[in-house]
């Protein structure tokens, strides 16, 4: 994050900075939703997905203003093979495809879907926000 950013968001009053947390997280938490919507389109069984859907989840960043919205991680990671020892995040070739798995994206394709709205939602927020204050 630039300085000039950095500096910007200490300066804000405590106030504010709640009020366009629960905006950015609200979006971000819409995001999650959308994608996870997405995975039960593929109308996938449980055996297959694991739990894929269930790793769908926003969590805090950084400061209180970053929230990310992920996929994946501990629950859908397991060894590639038995006792192979080396680890394979499942979302991950779910999303991509493998060599014996075409991609079956949820993803990335949502986020550049709502990408726009997403911002637009954020960007009437923080106005009304800064608008109100």
């Amino acid at each position: 994050m630039s300085d000039n950013l950095e500096a910007f968001l200490e300066a804000l009053p405590d106030k504010l900075t709640e009020q366009l947390s629960a905006v950015v997280r609200e979006q971000a938490e819409r995001l999650s939703h959308a994608q996870r919507e997405a995975l039960q389109a593929l109308e996938q069984s449980p055996d297959e997905t694991g739990h894929l859907e269930e790793s769908c989840v926003v969590v805090p960043g950084s400061n209180d203003l970053e929230f990310i919205v992920q996929a994946g991680g501990e629950l859908t990671t397991k060894e590639v093979r038995e006792g192979s020892g080396q680890p394979y995040d499942y979302a991950l070739g779910f999303e991509f495809g493998t060599s014996r798995q075409a991609a079956r994206p949820f993803f990335f394709n949502t986020y550049e879907a709502m990408r726009d709205d997403l911002q637009k939602a954020i960007d009437d927020g923080v106005s009304e926000v800064l608008n109100n204050d």
